[in-house]
């Protein structure tokens, strides 16, 4: 595709696509309601559920799971249920910020960039439903995960280590979401659905979502909509940061299941939103679009063969940038360029790909064997303007219709003995990068074929072993392997999305693969009303990617910083640091029972080749909580006060400043008024606190970090059928 073709693929912001959207979310909600009213009147039939892996209920409220072995090791003793729906937040990666080893990095007030154990961007793979998703602009004003309303999510399922190589490639650590969907019904056709609404005040964030479906004994579907809108918020210090952003979502889901053995699936959504504010990047969101489908086949019940799954998929993200409300739109004397600028950033992010695998068992060794691919092409073209005549002023290729192939192949075996598992898996990957329209400056100031191909070889090793009564060991290591970006390959001058500052930086088509060795060793028990768990990794990323300075470049705008900086491979980058859990139950009188908890996490990173520490690190993170259940568990309230250390640890040669420690108290409330409705209330930053998160990105002009949102008080409802 030649990058001209951006413009006449991403559709105008006329507001028509937002219109119909509005309409069908409209259509929807009303449905789901009038669905409601009519079952909640009749009795509901018993259910046989047909497919294992799908709970009864079409609607969860949101379950994370957090493992450091192989996925297929995981053990129940570490979920947090309904974290998702409690945690009040518009935005899946924000949920995930006071999580043990979590984090993520804030540069607007939704589509936030997922951390894990110090590992972000494309070095956590992402996933949704098993598809591979890649973020829809070179800037990172999302991540893949970003276009998935949290209400339609049912799991959400995160590796804390090179692990997940059944997922897909290049995963040092890896996260994926699976969305709802309903079962398969033995008892006749089952109607399932939720309809809420929330608000919160601080920012005026609005928030309405529904979902209606249900299944049968050979046909099930959903199909879910929500509405998403906020505006400028104050920081706690009384500072109004602008907040802006509007954010439609669809999504449907059809399964077939066509005997006994042979199921369907297909699944699709689309998601647009509009008018984004990002105080922390040197542009703002003029919009985005994503479409994407899925078709998945099962079938299961051979007698040598437990089952065979393939899936294809194709996921479309258009987005564009702009500089309308940011100071270079503005006129001023004295500064270079002292007139003002229209800045434009059309860009597409487009994966298809497919997996296909076969799972068996001999003896007590259960076998996964499979293959998955994608291709993943990515165009962006910025255009400068003189806003005052139109007059271009240079256009430049920030994407250059690039083109990232991946087929991998692997084979997993997990032995199941009575006190003990035992997980072994091996991955391959070929590689191939390429790329269209390169500038003659690039081309003139790099060396080596922009046509790259690789090998990588991946590997873990992890087991579990019951000690004791309830008592779990697990111990791992494992190593896998991740392919630069387009943009460390085939950068000419654009910033890059870790540095704390908007400066230049240089593609390298050379770069060598980060590979990452890890080792993960836990320990947890639940004994009566004690439960406590620890877990510490060490992790050393050879070939890691970063940057250094080059003098001899010079700059593309006159408002960069002086020094343009070139990506490379340094020696090595090595972290280490662990979590830490203590929690209690206590049974109170009557039916009450409360719950307290304890917990730590910490990570430190080194990057040797520049001698300092690894840029982006989260401080020591402790949150002290208790919940109370009453009135037979139809009552919860739940307290937790956050501390953040000072992160005075930080990389200098990037210009990273420490921030000072900060504590944040926030408070939840829950009251299932009947069997279907139930009523929530968060109030957020109880005490008002005045702070950032070290990992929130610095206002690009001012240099300030991005302040959090000030006390904020949310209020919603929710019914499920």
């Amino acid at each position: 595709m030649n990058s001209s073709s951006i413009e006449r693929s991403a559709p105008a912001p006329d507001g028509s696509h937002s219109f119909t959207a509005r309409i069908v979310t409209l259509t929807l909600l009303t449905l789901t309601l009038l669905t409601a009213q009519a079952l909640l009147a009749q009795p509901q039939p018993t259910t046989s559920d047909t497919d294992e892996d799908t709970p009864a209920a079409t609607v969860e409220g949101g379950e994370i799971v957090v493992t450091s072995t192989l996925p297929d090791l995981f053990t129940e003793l570490d979920v947090e249920g309904d974290r998702l729906k409690e945690s009040g937040q518009d935005d899946v990666a924000a949920a995930l910020r006071d999580l043990r080893g979590l984090s993520s990095v804030r540069r607007g007030t939704i589509n936030l960039e997922p951390i894990v154990r110090g590992l972000q961007e494309t070095q956590v793979g992402l996933f949704v439903d098993g598809t591979r998703t890649f973020a829809a602009g070179p800037a990172r004003m999302d991540s893949g995960i970003s276009h998935v309303n949290p209400h339609h999510v049912r799991n959400l399922r995160i590796v804390k280590g090179p692990y997940a190589l059944t997922w897909g490639s290049g995963a040092l650590s890896a996260v994926e979401l699976e969305l709802q969907r309903p079962a398969f019904s033995a008892d006749g056709f089952r109607w399932q659905g939720d309809l809420g609404a929330a608000y919160g005040e601080n920012g005026d964030r609005a928030d309405v979502w529904s979902t209606v479906g249900g299944g049968g004994e050979r046909f099930r579907f959903a199909i879910s909509g929500g509405y998403r809108e906020g505006g400028d918020y104050e920081a706690g210090d009384g500072t109004e940061i602008p907040g802006d952003y509007e954010s439609t979502d669809l999504r449907f889901r059809f399964g077939w299941n066509l005997d006994d053995s042979l199921d369907i699936d297909w699944s699709g959504g689309y998601q647009e939103q509009f008018d984004l504010d990002y105080p922390g990047r040197i542009l703002d969101a003029t919009y985005f679009y994503t479409r994407s489908q899925a078709v998945a086949l099962s079938w299961t019940g051979g007698a040598t063969v437990d089952e065979v799954y393939g899936q294809i998929y194709v996921n479309r993200k258009d987005h564009r940038m702009n500089n309308d409300e940011k100071p270079t739109a503005q006129p001023a004397p004295g500064r270079i360029p002292p007139f003002a600028l229209r800045v434009d950033l059309p860009t597409e992010s487009n994966t298809s790909g497919g997996r296909f695998r076969v799972r068996f068992q001999r003896g007590d060794v259960d076998w996964t064997v499979g293959a998955d691919a994608y291709t993943v092409e990515q165009n962006a073209l910025r255009e400068v303007r003189r806003r005052d005549n139109d007059f271009l002023i240079f256009s430049d290729v920030v994407w250059p219709d690039a083109e990232i192939d991946d087929f991998g192949g692997y084979a997993q075996a997990v032995w199941n003995r009575p006190n003990a598992k035992l997980g072994f898996g091996v991955r391959v990957d070929a590689v191939d990068a390429t790329a269209g329209d390169l500038s003659p400056f690039f081309l003139a100031n790099t060396v080596g074929d922009p046509d790259q191909s690789e090998t990588n070889f991946s590997a873990a090793l992890s087991a579990t072993f019951e000690l004791a009564s309830d008592w779990l060991l697990r111990a791992g290591v494992g190593r896998a392997v991740r392919s630069p970006t387009v943009l460390e390959r085939y950068s000419d001058r654009f910033p890059a999305t870790k540095f704390q500052l908007a400066a230049e930086f240089m593609g390298n088509p050379e770069l060598e693969a980060e590979t990452a060795t890890e080792l993960d060793l836990g320990l947890e028990t639940r004994r009566g009303r004690l439960g406590f768990q620890v877990d510490v990794f060490y992790r050393e990323i050879d070939d890691y990617i970063t940057v250094i300075a080059d003098p001899s470049l010079p700059r593309r705008l006159p408002l960069s910083p002086p020094v343009v900086y070139r990506y490379l491979n340094g020696s090595q980058a090595t972290f280490w640091g662990g979590e830490l859990r203590l929690d209690v139950d206590q049974d109170l009188s009557g039916d009450s029972r409360l719950h307290w908890r304890a917990e730590l996490s910490w990570v430190r990173g080194d990057d040797d080749f520049l001698d300092e520490p690894v840029l982006g690190l989260a401080p020591l993170h402790g949150t002290l909580g208790m919940r109370w259940h009453g009135l037979d568990q139809r009552l919860w309230i739940d307290l937790a006060a956050h501390i953040y250390d000072r992160q005075d640890r930080v990389a200098s040669s990037r210009f990273e400043q420490p921030t000072p420690g900060y504590n944040v108290i926030d408070l939840g409330a829950g009251w299932r008024i009947a069997d279907d409705w139930s009523l929530d209330l968060r109030v957020a930053n109880l005490a008002d606190e005045d702070y950032a998160a070290h990992l929130n990105a610095p206002n690009p002009f001012t240099r300030q970090r991005l302040l959090e949102i000030g006390r904020s008080v949310r209020l919603g409802f929710e019914l499920r059928y």
